[in-house]
């Protein structure tokens, strides 16, 4: 049975569905423990589970066993869009300087190396993945060699940290440790994790020596490439509406529940949130339209989880569309049409109620149309922060139209659902425009008529 600690705004959804799949909660918040009847336990966790930074989905970190099969449970219930790493956080491994403070590392893969080092060309030496790749994006690997357990983590950075999770108090029992029972640990790198408050004097040192002993080993190194420890799996499950729903659902069988409850979660909504709840009121529809006002922030979610925020102003709004201008910055090049972004440049964005995409349409300082980017994505969600997670492929057209990245979605399809794995078929067939009046299939007046 494995073992799993679920924070965040899908904490009681979460946790819930885990019990139904034979999971042992650990550490679990009061208030979650209240609505499930969970005994307290506070033995350390083989997953842990947390809010991605968007707030559309979670973070997950733990053992490889334990990450697969929760993760394949919560495709089955919830259809999310998952991207797991090809090598775990903490992996040390021989890595090979290739140049551009980069290192080659397992099966070839390229990791970053931060700044504050200074590699060596093609000098081979213990690397530690600092930061795991997930997609697109590249990882981070560091010099050192961290190696982590249950409690503690051994490093080779001669600093005693603490989890951001222990309190002062916590953090004074165990800084005394420190400089006692585990002094000589200590002045080699230690780091206390959050379960290491709930550990007594004698299960630290006992792992803390350990570690030690698997530390000595990793220093021999070994060939270029070769993985010395494996590391905590990490994974990226990212929720859109219909897997909202499915949480919402999961959620309301431990707790009242409102519709839109997660979504309206990822907008911020607090207390005012636990009230709806509680009175069983179906708001959600007229919450998004009112919170969609003003300023918002429009959040364009990659699949593997990087985040890119726009800002605008609402300029227009009818039930079934949202229309915001966005200035853009000069200097730069709009994104697929290869047009130089000149002073005065703004983009009028279209963003739908229902139907996956949004549409870019890009003007000059006199109002004349320069291009087009249609987004193929999952459903909107409005409110004052836009959220939808990018589905890779587009299509842009000034003049001629191109369809854009195919091949990469081709490469993370597996990624996806079923639901989402035809974005071409999901767009609209014509092409459309974004004009102050909302979505048009009539080209606006180029900039050079």
């Amino acid at each position: 049975m494995f073992k799993i600690r679920v924070r965040g705004i899908y904490a009681t959804a979460l946790t819930k569905l885990a019990l139904d799949w034979g999971f042992k909660v650990v550490q679990a918040t009061p208030k979650v423990a209240a609505r499930l009847g969970i005994e307290p336990d506070y033995s350390p966790p083989d997953l842990t589970v947390k809010d991605h930074q968007s707030r559309s989905g979670v973070v997950l970190l733990g053992d490889c066993p334990a990450v697969e099969e929760f993760l394949r449970r919560l495709r089955d219930y919830a259809e999310p869009v998952v991207f797991t790493s090809p090598v775990g956080r903490h992996e040390v491994f021989v890595g090979r300087a290739v140049g551009g403070n980069a290192v080659e590392g397992p099966g070839g893969l390229l990791f970053d190396v931060p700044s504050r080092y200074v590699v060596e060309q093609v000098a081979v030496s213990v690397y530690t993945v600092l930061k795991p790749p997930l997609g697109s994006a590249r990882g981070f690997a560091a010099p050192e060699i961290v190696v982590e357990g249950k409690y503690l983590e051994l490093n080779t950075t001669g600093r005693v940290t603490y989890s951001r999770h222990i309190s002062p108090e916590e953090r004074l029992r165990l800084r005394i440790l420190a400089e006692t029972k585990l002094r000589n640990y200590a002045s080699l790198g230690l780091r206390f994790k959050s379960s290491a408050r709930y550990a007594g004097e004698e299960d630290l040192a006992r792992e803390a020596e350990e570690l030690y002993r698997e530390m000595l080993r990793l220093s021999q190194g070994g060939p270029p490439g070769a993985v010395l420890r494996r590391g905590k799996c990490l994974a990226v499950a990212l929720f859109d509406k219909y897997a909202k729903e499915r949480l919402d659902a999961a959620r309301s069988a431990a707790a009242p529940t409102a519709r839109g409850h997660h979504a309206l979660r990822t907008q911020g909504l607090g207390r005012c949130l636990d009230l709806l709840d509680y009175a069983g009121v179906d708001v959600y529809d007229k919450a998004v339209e009112f919170l969609a006002e003003g300023a918002v922030e429009i959040l364009h979610i990659k699949p593997w989880g990087d985040v890119v925020k726009m800002r605008g102003e609402v300029m227009r709004k009818t039930p079934q569309m949202l229309v915001v201008r966005r200035v853009l910055k000069p200097g730069g090049v709009l994104d697929g049409l290869g047009v130089k972004i000149e002073k005065g440049f703004y983009a009028l964005t279209c963003i739908p109620r229902r139907g996956h995409y949004v549409v870019h349409s890009y003007y000059d300082a006199g109002g004349g149309h320069v291009g087009t980017y249609l987004n193929i994505n999952t459903e909107p969600e409005w409110g004052r922060r836009v959220v939808y997670i990018d589905l890779l492929v587009d299509r842009v057209y000034n003049g001629e139209e191109k369809v854009l990245d195919l091949e990469e979605f081709s490469r993370y399809a597996d990624a996806f659902p079923e639901r989402l794995r035809d974005p071409l078929a999901l767009a609209p067939g014509e092409k459309i425009y974004c004009t102050p009046e909302g979505v048009t299939s009539t080209p606006p007046q180029s900039a050079s008529s």
